[in-house]
Formats: structure tokens, sequence, C-alpha cells
């Protein structure tokens, strides 16, 4: 049987992950630290096996439970505010390092990471993973080198590794102070949020198609790297403000384009090419985008 550690498990993506991973009949075992809040995964998650990562008996627990895949998703440091402070991107790497060294006495199969599309630094076009790394914050170096520890690692122990660089994406229950909850929040109250002219476009996936695509990635054989996750369909924040506008009945919302000037390079297409990954675990489907943002709308016009 499939024993699946993930770290990060109570978070955005940790939590869908492993909510996925469960309806199809596969353990996982969730790294968390003693005081985490659990409120995502508390309605669904009562079969986890759990391990604090702050505790003293972290090593022998992690024997103990004994996982032949970990899935790494844990990241600190991920809101703007603190995307180019250096010590609390680098301290990142504490945690995989404890993985890979709990590793030696584990008969680990395969290991996923997740990077970023922060990793190629300034661009507006679908990239793919030929483009070099050219990271402009801080948030973007640490995970180019966690993935070149990743790589040296798992390369000298024969270990089958994933980087997944992910792209934009979203669901019900991410961070209240992200683009679509933020929105959502002052649309419905009514209150102003001035904009850019809202050109920009991004590939927005949803969390629950992306967690689909990791398990694929555990469950078939694909090939050590690094691959992009990103939707096939970039939407522009303008029809992303007026698609919710819709949802809501709104018709005249209090959102000011063009009241924020774009930022100096600002990227107007941000999308990742997914062709190198799609030709190891087949097509990647996507669900409707509009029936989920509605999901997402409900989800938070239910805890307004």
């Amino acid at each position: 049987m499939n024993r699946v550690l993930i770290t990060g498990i109570t978070g955005f993506l940790g939590s869908e992950i492993a909510k996925e991973l469960i309806s199809k009949g596969i353990q996982v075992i969730g790294v968390k630290r003693q005081a985490s809040d659990l409120k995502r995964i508390k309605a669904w998650g009562q079969t986890i096996e759990w391990i604090d990562a702050d505790s003293d008996l972290f090593y022998d627990s992690l024997q103990s439970a004994n996982p032949n895949f970990i899935i790494h998703s844990a990241w600190t440091g991920v809101g703007a505010n603190e995307r180019d402070n250096l010590n609390i991107q680098f301290s990142n790497h504490d945690l995989l390092l404890k993985l890979l060294a709990s590793t030696e006495t584990l008969a680990i199969r395969k290991i996923i990471c997740f990077g970023s599309q922060a990793e190629y630094g300034q661009f507006s076009e679908v990239i793919s993973e030929d483009r070099p790394s050219r990271p402009t914050t801080a948030y973007g170096l640490a995970k180019q080198h966690q993935s070149e520890i990743l790589e040296h690692f798992c390369t000298t122990k024969n270990i089958n590794w994933i980087w997944l660089r992910l792209f934009s994406f979203f669901g019900e229950t991410e961070d209240p102070n992200w683009f679509i909850p933020t929105l959502v929040r002052n649309i419905l109250s009514k209150k102003p949020m001035d904009m850019t002219p809202g050109e920009q476009s991004y590939a927005y996936m949803y969390v629950k198609d992306l967690a689909k695509v990791v398990v694929d990635v555990i469950e078939k054989d694909v090939f050590s790297g690094c691959y992009n996750v990103s939707s096939k369909k970039a939407i522009s924040l303008k029809n992303i403000v007026k698609k919710i506008e819709g949802i809501l009945g709104v018709k005249n919302s209090t959102v000011n384009f063009g009241a924020l000037p774009y930022r100096a390079n600002q990227s107007m297409l941000i999308q990742g090419d997914v062709s190198k990954l799609e030709g190891q675990i087949g097509e990647i489907l996507e669900s409707d985008f509009d029936k989920n943002l509605e999901a997402v709308i409900e989800n938070i016009r239910s805890i307004k």
C-alpha cells in the first residue's frame, strides 16, 4: 500500500492534495507543527497519521510512519511583504534537509516538491521549462536553490524526484488576502478597490484540478526533472472582475480600473507550457472555470 507523507498539509494546496489522496484510498501521513491550525482538514482528515515537525521525536516518528512517497509543500513566506526577505525564504531549506536526511533509512520511491513561476523571473509569454531561471525575488531564488538541492541529493541516492513549478491557482480555502477573495469581499461590501487597468492575464488553475495532477505524478511513472503546472487558458484580471460581478449580480461595483499604474516591467501574460508534463502523465483535464469561481464565491459568502 502506498504511504504518502505530506508537509504543509494544513495549508491551501497541501490539504487539497491530501483530500484527493484519501479519496483514492491512499494512506496519508501529515507533517504539521504542534500549534498548526487544522481547520482545512478537520471535516475529513480522520484517517491521517500525524507527525509533529517541531517535536524532539520527529525522526523517530518518521521512521515509524515508514512512507514510500514524500510530497513537500510546506513553505514559509508566501505573502507579498515577505517575498524579498532572504532570511525567511532560505529558512525553508531546513525542513527539506531534515526530510532528505531521513531517507537514508526509508525506502522512498519518489519525492515531489513545489517550485514557482517566480523562478523564471520577468516574462510575458507562455513559457516552457527550457527558459533559464532568472529569479528577481528572494522567493524565486530560494525556490531555485531548493530545486538544485533536491536534484543533487536524489540523483546521488537514485531517488525519483519531481519539481513542479506552479503558476497561478485558486480555490475555496485559499488565503483570504489573495486577489480573488479580497476582490469578492470588497465587491460584496461595496468597498472601493483601486486596480491597474487589469489587462494582465494569468493562467489560473483550480486547486482541485491541481491536486489531481499531483496524484497522477504519484501514481504514474514520471522521469525525474522540473515540470510546469499551469492552466492552459489565461484570463485577464479585468475579466475575472467582470465574471465575479456577474455571479454576484452587481452592475456597478466599486472596482476602480486604472487607478493604479502598472509596475515597472509588468508581466502581461503569465502562463506555463505544460506539454512536457502531459508527455509524462497524459492530457491535463481542467474543470469549468466559471463553476469553480461560483463555488469559491459561495464559500466566501458563507463565512462573510
